[in-house]
């Protein structure tokens, strides 16, 4: 089963692209050490304020694939730099 989940947010208290880069390797380095999963900034590259991440991930069966994606989508709601606004989870 290969799970994908597409994650809108928000950064706020950035000025830059620099900045906003900066939050963005952040996250996904923090994501994919965690996690084990394929995960990129797929949308939104010149806007400073706003991003879309795609993650993706292989398992065994669509309640697995589903409960770690769950996990990683928490991960990244819990930082306090950006704010997750739409999520929206696909099965393959």
């Amino acid at each position: 089963m290969i799970g994908y989940v597409y994650v809108e947010c928000m950064i706020y208290d950035v000025h830059s692209l620099k900045a906003k880069r900066s939050v963005i390797k952040q996250t996904l380095n923090q994501v994919q050490q965690k996690f084990n999963i394929s995960m990129t900034e797929i949308d939104f590259h010149d806007l400073w304020q706003r991003t879309a991440f795609g993650l993706a991930v292989v398992a065994v069966n669509q309640s697995m694939a589903e409960k770690t994606l769950q996990r990683a989508v928490d991960l990244i709601d819990s930082r306090t730099d950006l704010e997750v606004t739409i999520v929206e989870y696909e099965w393959l």
